[in-house]
């Protein structure tokens, strides 16, 4: 259950695992969880390898793995972005379905799951934002209340 980490562009952490079967080991969530496919035809050139991406519900991490046998490498996984919500994932993957399949998509999905991974927030941290917010505009309403009264 070999995993890495490196770093890509802007500081985000990719994390890479040596099988398909390494990456949904180190989180039972991923086996239960149901998975969206984002194309199966993603490639660098015409003669390329090819990818598959998909993106995992319950833990929103949107991975790529590359298709063919493994001693040329077949079966790696990287996890490109997390997102929470699906409907994020769409917008900013819009258009994926005319791109995958034709020479460089690879770098196409890549530069897009970068604006994912940049900006990516788990759901809690998101209702900690929120919780926030709130927080700051009752203050707000608060106190206008007692400049009011």
């Amino acid at each position: 259950m070999r995993q890495t980490s490196r770093s890509p562009r802007r500081g985000a952490r990719s994390k890479r695992y040596g099988s398909l079967t390494a990456f949904y080991r180190a989180d039972p969530r991923r086996v239960q969880s149901r998975e969206r496919d984002v194309g199966l035809w993603w490639r660098e050139d015409a003669h390329g390898p090819l990818h598959r991406a998909a993106w995992v519900s319950d833990t929103g991490e949107l991975y790529l793995v590359r298709l063919g046998p493994a001693e040329q490498g077949g079966g790696r996984v990287e996890v490109l972005a997390t997102v929470a919500e699906h409907e994020r994932l769409e917008s900013v993957l819009e258009g994926w379905r005319e791109r995958c399949g034709k020479p460089r998509s690879l770098a196409w999905l890549r530069q897009r799951a970068a604006r994912l991974g940049g900006r990516a927030r788990t759901v809690q941290a998101e209702l900690a934002a929120s919780l926030a917010g709130a927080g700051a505009m009752l203050a707000a309403v608060a106190s206008l209340a007692a400049d009011v009264a």
